[in-house]
């Protein structure tokens, strides 16, 4: 500091001082402001986010209200690096940033769902601490609201698009597109296709049926991220979240309804989604596809089967919950449940089996979730709850974590960058650590890190399926495609904390033959790949029959694949909602 500096200096500490001796002490403890001529950009928080109107849940349920949003995640025309609306998009930020649109107008509905689908990603890349990919080669998803006439919405792998469809209420126009929970659950599909995207390919009933499950607990934790409805949640429950509320089911907005008379007994338009429910595990030949008495019934239907996983995570998340409690005020208690139970979602998919599964290789992967994340201080929760639900015995639980204690030491290398480095490592390490000796071939699927350093790889196998018998009708010959695998996580240190090997069992094979058989008997396979999901409206095939060319011998080929697009009905054609409402209660006054 120069002499002339420190006169300077010294003068301004005299003038500070005399300032302060002059105002009231209160007065005298103000910080000195701050004191420059140089352009600065503005504060981060004070540009990065603009206001929304939507729908907190669905339009049976209150008003809309104004949320925030990332202003680099919404762009005029509603478009953003993974996510655009379909179609001609008048949506345009009025002059302070915002897209504040009402109830009654297209661009409502457009903000709404676009909001929600943009919401549910980052939400589960947030979790998932890193960039998700989709499916398909492309960056961007397309979302379409425009859809008439129907009480469905869908995911289209192929098209590479989210379809929502609307309908009347009473002369009262209802898109899908307006309820969070539907948006979510669709977006959700998507998610978990470009995590595990043979679980959009297998037949199985563990596969398709957790694929329903990951949409219905992907919409409870895009609800329990809403401030105001985890206060309304406490408010209405009293802190007992095994009481009926609408978070976990219907019921809220099912009274709403019979209330305003929005809905009459014949129309029977609800979303579906009650996660408390007392449904647990049957033996697979006990269960029909299509049970009378599906409301109440557990059968094999995908939407209807996956309940029994819905109703389990819900259950951990109360369990987890109510665990905090008893030390932490409840409103931070459910915020901290709620992020746990989504870190052990994601990461349980991660290290989930990659291809055919049951509910039992789901409850595995969570226990290894937990284990890797919080050290089994919410291993009785999950055990517990999966053994109460039939999922995975106390046994097997046990002895899945003693495996998990006694993994060899196996470390990866610092970097595998190829496929074929990926295959090396498993060949020359792995398979003889782990003693897998008489394993199919397997091939590398994945490689990845987050950012917290934790290393995934997934190998993969396939074989191929004949059906055969007259069950099948005119498919007798046919094949279908199994798939099996290996998931490998290691930590950031790069040793390895978790395995699971998920091969082809004879159950796979027997039960998909009866569920492709089945698939056939509800006419639910079609020969048109390029049929529009757009213009199906009653008709929702599940399965695609493909003949290859013939060969030089001339004989062909018939596969049964996988329909590339998932669709979720929006109807309850069994029940009317007031005898639904009066079931519901029955189940609650019995489990208390």
């Amino acid at each position: 500091m120069t002499k002339h500096e420190a006169s300077a200096y010294n003068r301004l500490r005299r003038l500070q001082e005399l300032s302060r001796s002059n105002m009231p002490a209160v007065m005298a403890q103000r910080a000195t402001s701050t004191f420059t001529l140089h352009d600065e950009p503005p504060p981060q928080n004070a540009t990065a986010r603009v206001l929304v109107v939507v729908y907190p849940q669905d339009p049976f349920m209150g008003e809309p209200e104004v949320r925030t949003m990332d202003a680099a995640d919404i762009r005029p025309g509603l478009v953003n690096s993974r996510i655009r609306i379909q179609g001609d998009v008048s949506v345009m930020p009025d002059e302070e940033g915002n897209y504040l649109y009402w109830v009654g107008t297209s661009e409502f509905d457009q903000v709404n769902a676009f909001y929600y689908t943009t919401f549910t990603l980052r939400m589960f890349e947030r979790y998932a601490q890193r960039a998700l990919p989709w499916a398909f080669p492309m960056p961007r998803i397309t979302v379409d609201i425009t859809l008439d006439d129907a009480m469905n919405a869908f995911y289209s792998e192929k098209d590479r698009m989210l379809g929502f469809h609307s309908f009347q209420v009473n002369g009262r126009r209802i898109s899908t597109a307006q309820s969070a929970d539907i948006v979510s659950h669709e977006t959700a599909h998507a998610i978990l296709d470009g995590l595990r995207d043979l679980y959009n390919e297998s037949f199985g009933l563990g596969a398709t049926a957790f694929h329903e499950s990951f949409g219905d607990m992907a919409a409870m934790l895009v609800a329990l991220h809403d401030d105001s409805l985890i206060r309304r949640l406490l408010d209405w429950t009293d802190g007992d979240l095994h009481r009926d509320n609408f978070v976990a089911s219907v019921a809220e907005h099912l009274i709403q309804a019979l209330k305003d008379d929005q809905i009459t007994a014949d129309e029977q338009v609800v979303y579906l989604r009650n996660a408390i429910n007392s449904l647990a595990i049957l033996p697979f030949e006990e269960l029909l596809y299509q049970p009378p008495d599906p409301e109440f019934t557990l059968g094999r239907q995908p939407h209807n089967y996956s309940r029994v996983f819905t109703g389990a995570f819900y259950d951990i998340f109360a369990g987890i919950y109510n665990h905090l409690k008893q030390h932490t005020p409840a409103h931070i208690a459910i915020y901290r449940a709620r992020d746990i139970v989504a870190y052990l979602l994601v990461c349980a998919v991660e290290l989930g089996p990659v291809g055919e599964l049951d509910f039992a290789d789901m409850a595995k992967a969570f226990l290894a979730a937990e284990n890797v994340y919080y050290d089994r201080r919410y291993n009785h929760v999950l055990v517990d709850v999966f053994d109460q639900r039939q999922i995975l015995t106390r046994a097997d639980a046990a002895a899945f974590m003693r495996e998990l204690d006694t993994l060899p030491e196996v470390y990866l290398p610092d970097s595998i960058n190829s496929a074929l480095a990926a295959a090396l490592f498993l060949e020359e390490k792995v398979l003889p650590a782990l003693k897998l000796d008489d394993v199919a071939p397997l091939m590398p699927l994945a490689a990845y890190r987050n950012a917290s350093g934790d290393a995934y790889l997934t190998y993969y196998y396939a074989e191929r399926m004949a059906l055969q018998g007259e069950q099948f009708l005119e498919f007798d010959g046919a094949s279908v495609d199994l798939y099996g695998g290996l998931s490998l996580m290691f930590d950031k240190h790069n040793k390895l904390r978790s395995v699971i090997y998920r091969p082809i069992t004879s159950t796979d094979r027997k039960q998909i033959n009866i569920l492709v058989a089945e698939l056939i008997a509800f006419g639910l396979i079609t020969q048109d790949y390029d049929a529009d999901p757009t213009k199906l409206k009653h008709v929702t095939p599940q399965a695609l029959m493909v003949t290859e060319p013939p060969s030089a011998a001339g004989s062909k080929n018939t596969h049964v694949l996988k329909f590339p697009v998932i669709f979720d009905p929006v109807s309850m054609p069994h029940l009317s909602l007031l005898e639904y409402f009066k079931r519901i209660k029955s189940i609650l006054k019995r489990r208390t």
